[in-house]
């Protein structure tokens, strides 16, 4: 009996052992990927978007928006869709906090378009499909933060493969890439948004 006991001790020390030894090397993976993932976030482009028909902003920071309605007032775009609004938010609001002038609040009641349903990435780009498809539209713009969009890149996609998109990431004020582990609150920030990325991709790539 006691040996028997003994080589159940053993088996479940090595189990203990193994398990461990997967959570960790899991871990280095992920903290690795991690580092790739922050150090290769996508960056504006230097020159400005080749011939576009329409802009997709997702909401989530003021920066997307404003660099939306400047891509709508500098190009010679007709349509914006603003993707995922809060209730309650309408286009007089938007123009107050975002201090808009006349002009830019002229293209704002003429050019934009709220999205109110959409919860999630893959509802933008249901929403996104929607409004390109009734608006007649063959080329989209996709504008989000930096760190958003690897994975909005990904299920724009997938969504519409036969749309021509071209992406514009924003940066975050908050966001200094060179010391992003320091701060509790950003490094929360991009872990959970690259273990969303890895979780859409195997997901659609099973």
């Amino acid at each position: 009996m006691a040996v028997i006991k003994i080589n159940k001790l053993s088996w479940k020390s090595k189990f203990s052992n193994i398990l461990l030894t997967l959570v960790l090397l899991s871990l280095g993976c992920f903290v690795a990927g991690l580092q790739h993932f922050v150090l290769t976030l996508p960056k504006k482009p230097k020159h400005g978007p080749q011939k576009i028909d329409g802009i997709v902003v997702i909401t989530g920071g003021q920066q997307r928006l404003t660099d939306g309605l400047k891509l709508l007032s500098s190009r010679e775009i007709e349509k914006m869709l603003v993707s995922g609004v809060g209730p309650g938010v309408n286009k007089k609001i938007l123009a107050r906090e975002l201090t808009l002038n006349s002009a830019e609040r002229a293209k704002l009641d003429c050019c934009v378009e709220l999205e109110f349903e959409a919860n999630n990435t893959r509802d933008n780009a249901s929403a996104a499909k929607i409004w390109a498809k009734k608006n007649n539209l063959e080329s989209l713009i996709l504008v989000t933060a930096n760190y958003h969009m690897p994975r909005a890149k990904f299920i724009f996609t997938s969504k519409m493969p036969n749309m021509s998109l071209q992406f514009w990431p924003t940066s975050p004020a908050d966001l200094d890439i060179r010391t992003w582990w320091q701060k509790a609150s950003i490094l929360r920030l991009l872990a959970k948004e690259y273990a969303k990325y890895l979780t859409v991709s195997f997901r659609d790539l099973a």
